[in-house]
């Protein structure tokens, strides 16, 4: 009867080390799915903030080519 009792008791054990298991691979496809989103949207977004990045980069050097100073450029006043 003890050594019955023991199996069953290993078998009830099992089952529950199983199910806890399968809970929490669950439980981690679901994070690993809404990381996944994240990730693209941080992806996303920092390809449009290089973007924009570039483009006042570009901006920024053409301002500043046009407005130099007395002497800086070349056909001034002699």
């Amino acid at each position: 009867h003890v050594q019955l009792r023991r199996l069953l008791r290993n078998r009830v054990s099992a089952q529950q080390a199983r199910e806890r298991k399968k809970a929490y691979m669950g439980e981690l496809e679901v994070k690993v799915k809404d990381l996944e989103t994240r990730n693209s949207e941080l992806e996303e977004r920092l390809s449009t903030l290089q973007n924009e990045n570039q483009m006042l980069k570009q901006i920024l050097k053409n301002t500043t080519g046009n407005r130099r100073g007395p002497g800086s450029g070349a056909g001034g006043d002699s």
